[in-house]
């Protein structure tokens, strides 16, 4: 077996640090144009996955909702919340994305990291 090194370990250490405040710009096709989330951290991914597990439709929904405002800087605006006349914070993912760009959304952000591999993969054989 192979001892792991000092190295190695700090270099995991900082690959995770940077891993959690990672950003990615998402494209939304009825804006036409990219939204930054945040990653999502190990919290809220254990906690839309308990959501899921309950199988209603519903509880996914409203598990991506809030996924998707926690990720997203810009829906926190209060501006943003009054102009659209929302009272619960969360209301704004619905009042501005329809379901289908909810789901969509949702799904990107658990997967975070799974589009960047596969571009790198493409790029990798590209070249």
């Amino acid at each position: 077996m192979i001892k792991v090194t000092l190295e190695q370990l700090i270099r995991k250490k900082l690959e995770k640090d940077g891993k959690r405040t990672a950003t990615k710009d998402i494209y939304i096709k009825s804006l036409d144009g990219n939204i930054t989330f945040n990653n999502p951290t190990d919290t809220m991914r254990i906690e839309y996955s308990e959501r899921v597990k309950s199988e209603s439709y519903i509880d996914m929904i409203d598990a991506m909702v809030k996924l998707i405002y926690d990720c997203c800087p810009m829906l926190h605006s209060k501006e943003l919340q009054e102009s659209c006349e929302i009272d619960y914070p969360y209301d704004i993912v619905r009042a501005i994305f329809d379901i289908s760009e909810i789901t969509d959304l949702g799904i990107k952000l658990i997967n975070f990291f799974d589009d960047d591999e596969e571009e790198q993969d493409e790029d990798k054989l590209k070249n």
